[in-house]
């Protein structure tokens, strides 16, 4: 219990860490989740909470009397020893408390990511954050107790919280349904994707098959196997046309060293400049497997692992073309 309160103690100074550093808007909505999923949220001291803190107080004292009321009536009725009744009552006890140590964790997890995030004055969130999806999350969110689903979680409540919009439902049940062989493989998918971004926005994002086939297994020294691809489209986390192909010239950076999107790779942007402005590709079709919209929405949440000379070919396959990676910031 020392560590439970401690764990409040953090995520309360975080809160107000938080509320002073955001715009109005998305603090609104950040109050509006830690009012819903977070313990420490009836202590927070800001007059926005009073009459909530009241509010699930009393409703948290009606529910303790409930349960108890209910489970005398229980053991009245139904023949069996008390200390069986008072064990049963000890275990829901114990799922509960777990489910909201999973949520507070959650709650600070988002409030470090909102705390680290420059926000500009125009891009803030006007939209608020949707009841149907606060409930949704908090339903899946409880169940998660690996420290890398409640990061995950932790950066999808971040971004739904900034951007309202940003994370479906469906993406939410999505990511929660995955066993441990389907999420090792959306990490290994995310690791060796591309993207094309602009303005905080994914139009584009998949695996390039450098002119093989990956229905064909060209993926597979890389740990896309055809088989493993079956996996992920399973899922729903790759369409089902594994070598389908899409336009990445608004890529390469023009006469002024400018792009229309940046090329992301490994969470870090890039421009393609051509190496001879007259061979370069200029219309540099990329093949390979495409994530889903749902896969799109998450990739900027999974955490990366780097994977053995897969970028090398991956310069090596544009220094063909003709083009080379510069970083840029965007």
């Amino acid at each position: 219990m020392e560590n439970y309160n401690s764990g409040l103690e953090k995520l309360t100074d975080t809160i107000g860490d938080v509320i002073s550093g955001v715009p109005a808007p998305i603090r609104k909505n950040f109050f509006k989740a830690c009012a819903q999923l977070c313990t420490a949220a009836v202590d927070v001291p800001t007059a926005l909470f009073e009459s909530k803190s009241a509010e699930i107080r009393a409703t948290y004292e009606a529910r303790v009397q409930i349960i108890k009321k209910e489970g005398e009536s229980i053991s009245e009725k139904i023949e069996v020893p008390k200390e069986y009744i008072s064990k049963a009552s000890e275990k829901y006890a114990s799922k509960i408390i777990k489910e909201q140590l999973n949520l507070d964790e959650i709650t600070l997890n988002a409030a470090n990511n909102l705390a680290d995030q420059n926000f500009q004055e125009d891009n803030q969130a006007e939209a608020e954050l949707s009841d149907d999806w606060l409930n949704e999350f908090e339903n899946h969110a409880r169940l998660k107790s690996s420290e890398d689903m409640k990061l995950i979680f932790g950066k999808i409540l971040s971004g739904e919280i900034s951007k309202p919009g940003s994370f479906s439902i469906r993406t939410i049940r999505l990511i929660s349904q995955l066993d441990t062989q389907a999420a090792n493989l959306f990490q290994l998918l995310c690791s060796l994707s591309i993207s094309m971004q602009s303005d905080n926005l994914i139009h584009e994002a998949r695996v390039v098959s450098f002119g093989g086939d990956a229905g064909s297994n060209s993926l597979a020294k890389f740990g896309l196997s055809f088989g493993n691809l079956v996996i992920l489209e399973e899922y729903g986390l790759i369409i089902s046309q594994y070598n389908s192909s899409m336009s990445y010239s608004p890529c390469i950076a023009n006469e002024k060293n400018l792009v229309q999107a940046s090329f992301c790779f490994e969470n870090k942007h890039y421009g393609l400049v051509p190496t001879d402005d007259e061979k370069y590709d200029k219309d540099l079709r990329l093949s390979g497997v495409a994530l889903t919209k749902s896969a799109k929405e998450l990739i900027n949440t999974i955490p990366l692992k780097e994977v053995d000379n897969y970028k090398t070919e991956l310069e090596e396959f544009l220094s063909k073309k003709h083009l080379k990676l510069v970083e840029i910031n965007v």
